[in-house]
C-alpha cells in the first residue's frame, strides 16, 4: 500500500488465512481452487477512519462510510484477479481497496456497494489494469492528494483514479484525464469498439461503409476532447 503513503496510524498489516474467506464465503470446491492455485498471500494493510486521519464519516440512509479497509492480495499467477476481487468486495461491507500484487506489477480494484437489511448489494466493481509498480500514474493515488472532505468522497476519488488510470491506457493518452470527462469517454471507447466489431461481422459493402461513417465520427468525438484536456 505503499502507493497510497497512508499515516502510519492507520497500519493494521495482518495476515489474512485463506481459509476464513473459504468459510465466510460458503466457497465451493471450484472456487477454493481458485484461492490454492492463485492466492499466494492476504493481508490486511490499513485502515482508514476518522480517528487515525481526522477524514469525517459520511452516513445516511443508504450509505455509510465509516471506515475505508487496504487489502493487499499476492498472487501466484495471473487469471482469475476479476472473480477473486470481486468475491472479496462482497464479503467485506465497509469500503475497500484491493491491491493485487503479481511480481512487479500491481491491480488496484475498488467497488460501488450499499447494504440492504444487512445484505451486501455490489453495484459495480472497478478493476484498473496491470500497471508496474513504478507508474507515474500511481502518484496521483498518494493520500495526501485525495479529497479529504469525508471518507465518502475520498473512495470515491479513488475510483475516479482507477478509471483515469484505465483510459490512459487505452488510450495511450500520457496526460492527465479531467474528471469531468470520465463518463463520456468511457461511453466513447465503448460505442467504439462496438462499432469495429459490428463492422467485422458485416458483409455488405454499404454497410460497412455507413458503420465506417459513424466510426470515424465517434473517434473524431473522442479525439476533439482530449485535444482540449
Amino acid at each position: 500500500m505503499e502507493i497510497f503513503n497512508l499515516p502510519k496510524e492507520c497500519k493494521i498489516d495482518k495476515n489474512i488465512p485463506k481459509e476464513i474467506i473459504y468459510k465466510n464465503a460458503e466457497a465451493d470446491e471450484k472456487l477454493k481452487r481458485v484461492f490454492i492455485d492463485n492466492v499466494e498471500k492476504i493481508r490486511f494493510m490499513y485502515l482508514l477512519n476518522f480517528s487515525n486521519s481526522n477524514i469525517q464519516d459520511y452516513i445516511n440512509d443508504k450509505e455509510r462510510f465509516e471506515e475505508i479497509d487496504f487489502i493487499k492480495i499476492i498472487l501466484k499467477e495471473k487469471g482469475k484477479e476479476n472473480i477473486i476481487s470481486k468475491l472479496f468486495h462482497q464479503l467485506i461491507p465497509k469500503s475497500t481497496v484491493i491491491i493485487l500484487e503479481f511480481k512487479n506489477e500491481i491491480l488496484i480494484s475498488t467497488s460501488n456497494k450499499r447494504t440492504d437489511k444487512e445484505k451486501i448489494i455490489l453495484e459495480e466493481v472497478f478493476n484498473s489494469n496491470w500497471v508496474d509498480i513504478e507508474n507515474k500514474m500511481l502518484k496521483d493515488l498518494e493520500y495526501k492528494k485525495l479529497n479529504s472532505t469525508n471518507l465518502k468522497l475520498f473512495y470515491e476519488n479513488i475510483i475516479e483514479k482507477v478509471r483515469i488510470i484505465n483510459l490512459s491506457r487505452e488510450l495511450n493518452y500520457k496526460n492527465s484525464i479531467k474528471s469531468e470527462n470520465i463518463d463520456l469517454l468511457e461511453e466513447l471507447n465503448k460505442e467504439i469498439e462496438e462499432l469495429k466489431l459490428l463492422r467485422k461481422k458485416e458483409t455488405q459493402i454499404n454497410r460497412v461503409a455507413e458503420i465506417q461513417t459513424k466510426l470515424l465520427k465517434k473517434i473524431e468525438e473522442r479525439n476533439k476532447i482530449l485535444r482540449k484536456e
